[in-house]
Order: structure tokens, then sequence, then C-alpha cells
């Protein structure tokens, strides 16, 4: 009887043991199902994001076409807004389909605002920028002075910006660039043809990736260099237009930086000081009678715009974020001339 009882324990054991066993088997299985829920509800929340991403610059070629607009400031560059609308309300929130929408905007840096993180929305203007292909003899100190703004010593900056119009070659309307081909020209890579990315510039001898980072947001590679440089100065930032009043303070020590970004600043954020509200821009720039206003800095439109386009799930929040360089002339068709996948 003993040992009756005893087989009856090893077989109740082995059942639970079993149990047990299965039990685990069977967690695994859901937890491994929910997994692939999860990751299939990414992948769907992705697709339908990125396809939204796409539709939104889709929205913003159609814009531009419809656009009536006759010059670029902060408040609507490239896209004529109806006084029955704003920026945010126009770009924050735009359909795409049932379960997908996308905004365009960006995060604003630089700029006279009192928000904590401010956000702008809508295209900006690639003539707010410093166009690198435009530069010469003539002009390099601009792109100096901005260096020298992000931290650069003076000796570095100019080095560096000379050594970055060297990287193209080339001559343009504001004069031969060879004379910057005694630059150590062993160390110097020759591109010989104009920049096509910003991205070259990490390319360039002495561009490190931390400098890199701090003039991205102020340069561009798009705009006509037969033009010569020319930043609209009702689109350019607190550090563009800093470095354009310290380049002319270079050239005439006796005229005062604080004076030229006073006026600047004027012209770009209206009455009220403050960028990206309705009055930007109200001023003509021929309000400023100065001899010592830098030629560079005018007004107009443009005809390349950056658009920064996210797409988003409202199912999963999936987030795609796309930024577009977009050349466009009234009355032609636009082109999309760059784009890429970015980060938030």
């Amino acid at each position: 009887m003993p040992i009756i009882m005893n087989n009856k324990g090893v077989v109740l054991l082995m059942i639970l043991w079993v149990l047990c066993v299965l039990a685990l088997i069977a967690w695994g299985l859901g937890r491994r199902s929910s997994q692939d829920i999860n990751l299939l509800t990414h992948y769907r929340g992705k697709l339908r994001s990125y396809a939204a991403a796409r539709a939104g610059i889709n929205k913003a070629l159609d814009l531009l076409r419809q656009s009536k607009s006759q010059k670029d400031t902060l408040y609507t560059s490239g896209i004529n807004i109806e006084m029955t609308q704003n920026p945010k309300t126009l770009f924050s929130h735009i359909d795409i389909g049932k379960n997908a929408y996308t905004s365009i905007e960006w995060k604003a840096r630089h700029f006279n605002t009192t928000e904590q993180d401010p956000i702008e929305y809508g295209l900006r203007d690639e003539s707010g920028r410093i166009n690198i292909n435009a530069l010469g003899i003539a002009n390099y100190p601009i792109l100096s002075a901005l260096l020298e703004l992000k931290g650069v010593t003076k000796a570095q900056a100019d080095h560096l910006a000379q050594a970055i119009i060297n990287y193209t070659g080339g001559t343009n309307q504001t004069g031969s660039r060879s004379s910057f081909l005694d630059l150590n020209e062993s160390r110097l890579k020759q591109k010989n043809k104009p920049y096509e990315n910003i991205l070259e510039l990490l390319q360039v001898e002495g561009m490190t990736q931390e400098i890199f980072n701090k003039i991205k947001d102020d340069v561009t590679v798009f705009g006509n260099p037969l033009n010569g440089v020319w930043i609209n100065v009702f689109t350019a930032n607190n550090d563009v237009i800093a470095a354009v009043a310290q380049a002319a303070v270079r050239l005439n020590p006796s005229i005062s930086p604080e004076t030229i970004k006073t006026k600047a600043y004027a012209l770009r954020d209206g009455a009220d000081g403050r960028s990206f509200t309705l009055d930007d821009g109200a001023v003509s720039i021929n309000t400023i009678n100065s001899p010592d206003w830098p030629p560079v800095f005018q007004e107009g439109q443009s005809n390349y715009y950056n658009a920064r386009v996210v797409g988003v799930d409202q199912d999963s929040q999936v987030r795609t974020v796309l930024e577009a360089v977009i050349h466009y002339t009234p009355g032609s068709k636009s082109e999309i001339l760059s784009w890429k996948e970015a980060g938030e």
C-alpha cells in the first residue's frame, strides 16, 4: 500500500511539472504573438505615416502652385495665407485619408520669440540662408563671421571659410577664387564644381562634425550662384543677420553691427518685434536709407523652399519625418531637388 501511494505522488509531481511547462510554453507563445502584433502595428503605422509625409510634400507643391505671394517673410514663405487663416491652422494638421495626417513644421531656433520651444509652421525660404556656392573672395567674410559666431577662432574661421570656397574651385561673379589655391593645396581636396549637398562640407579640410552641426541650419547650396550672394533679410535667422553685420564691420570698422541688426530685426519682425507674427515684413527694405546697409540684404520671392513634413498614423501614433527642397518658379512646374527621411 505505501508503495502505491508513493507512485501516485510521483505521478502527481510529473503532472504538475508538465502543466508548468505547458503554461510556460503557452505564455511564451502568447508573448511572441503579442510582439508580432505590435511589430505589425508599428509596420502598418510606419507605412501610413510615410505615405502621409509624401502626401504632405505633394500638398506643399500644390499650395506653391496656387500661391499669389509676392514677398517671402517668416509669417508666410512661398505660400499666400488668407486673413482668415494663419500658418499654424494651415500647416499643423492636414488630414491625409482616414487614419493619418501631416504637418509642415520646424523647431524655430535663433529668432525673436517669447515662446520657450517655438515651432514655425510652413515652408522655409532657402534664400534666408548663406549660399556657399555663391561665395567668393569679396564676400567670404560672411561665412567666416558665421563660423566665429559659432565659437571658432577668427584665424581658424578665416582659414575654414576660404577652404570651403576653394573646395569647389572655379570662379563666380564676385571674383576669381584662384587666389585661395595657395592655402596648402596639397591638403585641400578639390571638388571643382558647386556643392550639391551641405553634407559635402564634411569633406573640407578643417571641418568637423561639431562645427557642421552648428552651421547646417544657416547655410544652403540652393540658389543661382551667378546672381552672387543675396540673403532675404525677411527670412534670415538671427545668426545669419549677425554674421552679415559683422562681415560689414570687417570692411568698415566705423559701422555699428548692432545698428545693422536692429534695423534688420525691425524689417523682418515688424512693429511687435516678434518673429512669426502677422506684421512680419510689413515694411519695405526701401525704408532703409543708409550707405552702411549691407548690399547682400535684399527682399523678394525665392525660388527655393524647404519643407519639413511630419506624417502621423493616428492609430499607432507612429511618425515619419521627410525633408524636401523644392524649386518653384511661378507659372512653371515645381520640382523636388532633394529629399530625405530625417529624425525628430
